[in-house]
């Protein structure tokens, strides 16, 4: 009966917390493509991505045509790099140094969230679990590495030479709650109302919990009610939420008594063997899904979610009975809110200033952005790259075109790229029906070429319809020459820290260009930087590493790069990244910026 968990736990070994209380777990990689996740059992950590080895990872995860992204979850902040799977010792040095440096708390920390949700919230925690939350703190007790084993013993020894922190003793504290069911109301200006019933849980290694996870199944299936429940994975008790949406004219009170009642009903009666099934099977495709697998493996504590899963197979619709009644014995809360009453209201503009430009803040205006320091440059280990055997777009007779690509996709000359995760049917083609064919072009698989020239082959859409006004003013020749320039921002963006808040993206439904998601002052900033380049050729190592950069990561950009190039030149090709020269990648900063 168990087989798939011994399946799935074979991906993942058991190895020893090392003597300063590093978790250091090994998985095996699946595919051509691995995840290595890193961080700490500790939420709330505001400091961890302005941790120097943390921005040295992200552009050796960048470098490698991969990605890095920080999280923060109620108990675990950290971050997981993905790349391909010849690029994991680029990683095995920079790991350790996450955990060496404590972070001082960011001096511009954004103000605590006061909007109306939040303060719900908060008070439905204080009331359930108390205010007193669990230290926020960088202990190596607390770190874990889950990295695509078999670990080096490089990476190993580096981890256990980290000095010990361990995690500060947090004494008891008393916290008055009333040990009542609560009805908590709330007056709002939402457009939607809401109830929400809370009730607290244990922690994962008790069999409840397993059962509230089996019985919220239960309840996702059964409930004539459009439910959104939450049961956070945790290693100290929280609690379990039910939310169900008041729309605008109703009012919450009939749906908390029928929410009650369903509840009710579920104590009362006996599960559906078929219900039950199925909910055990949703609650098991939960507990086998990879974010679970790597809370329980970065918490240390793994066999305790191989023994949930064994409890869940094994309860019965008695112990759903019994889960549903002490949910409502439980100190529960009810919370409730009713939609925002509609309003008829007047807009008064002044004329007077409409023909105004916004103008910045001063505090933004006078804001000091540091550059951030040079980081070194990813060594890259042998490997081999794919040859990027990028076809030119045929014309068919009805006027539309088709090209090998790496994605499913089409694309309206002057308007968006939709991208598909399946070829082509009749209701793609419907929904392009009122463009002319000449502004079409469909992207596809090589394997999937000839199935997708039949089907376009006999295209009329509007032969009426408006031509194509090209966005952007970059030149299809100028485009490999954007690509490196790209690169060699995107790398200045990650040494300034503000790769999560800057995005510089080739798009083609943006148009030919380079399109900069930024504020007003980051944004200038890079302009900055782009012009120098057009001033300042880079040098021949800088440039050497760009190109490989820019090979790693062509896959990202192929489907843009044909996209812009055919609109602009229906027969041009796309010049070999390598072949790029330094005074080109400057020409192209000096013209368009």
């Amino acid at each position: 009966m168990f087989a798939p968990i011994s399946v799935l736990l074979a991906g993942l070994f058991l190895a020893p917390v090392l003597p300063n209380g590093i978790q250091l777990a090994e998985i095996s990689p699946q595919g051509d493509s691995v995840e290595i996740v890193a961080g700490y059992a500790s939420g709330g950590l505001k400091g961890f991505p302005s941790i120097t080895a943390a921005r040295s990872l992200e552009l050796a995860a960048y470098a490698a045509g991969g990605d890095l992204k920080f999280f923060t979850e109620l108990e675990r902040t950290g971050l997981r790099i993905t790349v391909p799977k010849w690029a994991v010792p680029m990683f095995t040095d920079e790991l350790a140094g996450l955990f060496k440096e404590i972070p001082a708390a960011p001096s511009d920390e954004p103000a605590q969230k006061n909007d109306f949700r939040s303060k719900v919230e908060a008070e439905i925690r204080d009331a359930l679990v108390g205010s007193a939350s669990q230290p926020a703190e960088f202990a190596t007790d607390r770190a874990f590495v889950l990295f695509p084993g078999p670990a080096p013993d490089a990476l190993r020894n580096s981890l256990a030479a980290i000095p010990s922190r361990p995690s500060k003793t947090k004494s008891d504290v008393a916290v008055n709650r009333l040990q009542a069911e609560r009805t908590l109301r709330f007056k709002s200006d939402l457009e939607s109302g809401g109830v929400v019933f809370a009730t607290p849980t244990p922690a994962v290694y008790y069999k409840e919990w397993y059962s509230i996870l089996l019985l919220d199944r239960v309840i996702r299936r059964v409930l004539p009610l459009r439910v959104l429940s939450e049961l956070q994975l945790t290693t100290h008790p929280y609690y379990y939420r039910l939310e169900i949406p008041v729309p605008t004219g109703q009012f919450p009170e009939p749906v908390e008594e029928t929410l009650l009642q369903e509840l009710q009903r579920l104590q009362l009666s006996r599960t559906e063997p078929r219900v039950l099934d199925q909910a055990k099977s949703d609650a098991r495709t939960y507990l086998d899904s990879k974010e679970a697998m790597e809370w329980f493996a970065s918490a240390g504590i793994p066999e305790r979610r191989t023994e949930g899963i064994e409890w869940i197979q094994a309860m019965t619709a008695d112990d759903v009975r019994v889960a549903a009644r002490d949910l409502l014995l439980a100190n529960r809360v009810l919370a409730t809110w009713s939609p925002k009453v509609r309003q008829t209201a007047v807009n008064v503009e002044d004329l007077r200033t409409s023909d105004q430009g916004a103008k910045p803040s001063p505090a933004n205006s006078q804001r000091i952005l540091q550059e951030g320091a040079a980081l070194p440059t990813p060594a890259f280990p042998q490997h081999s790259d794919p040859t990027a055997n990028v076809s030119s777009p045929e014309k068919l007779a009805s006027g539309v075109s088709v090209v090998a690509s790496n994605i499913n996709g089409v694309f309206v000359s002057g308007g968006p790229l939709t991208k598909y995760n399946k070829e082509s049917d009749t209701d793609t083609i419907k929904a392009f029906q009122n463009y002319r064919p000449d502004r079409i072009l469909v992207l596809s698989p090589p394997q999937s070429v000839d199935s997708e020239r039949r089907l376009w082959g006999t295209f009329r859409g509007n032969g009426g319809g408006n031509t194509a006004v090209a966005k952007g003013n970059v030149s299809a020749g100028d485009l490999p020459a954007l690509v490196i320039l790209k690169t060699l921002v995107d790398r200045k963006v990650i040494e300034a820290g503000w790769w999560n808040d800057v995005e510089v993206k080739i798009s083609a439904s943006e148009g030919s260009m380079l399109a900069i998601s930024a504020d007003a002052d980051k944004r200038a900033r890079i302009v900055e930087w782009i012009k120098r380049l057009g001033m300042e050729k880079p040098g021949d190592a800088e440039m050497a590493w760009a190109r490989e950069v820019a090979i790693h990561r062509f896959g990202l950009m192929q489907a843009d790069l044909q996209a812009l190039t055919w609109e602009r030149d229906a027969q041009g090709t796309l010049q070999n990244l390598e072949t790029v020269s330094a005074g080109h990648v400057s020409d192209v900063a000096r013209i368009y910026f």
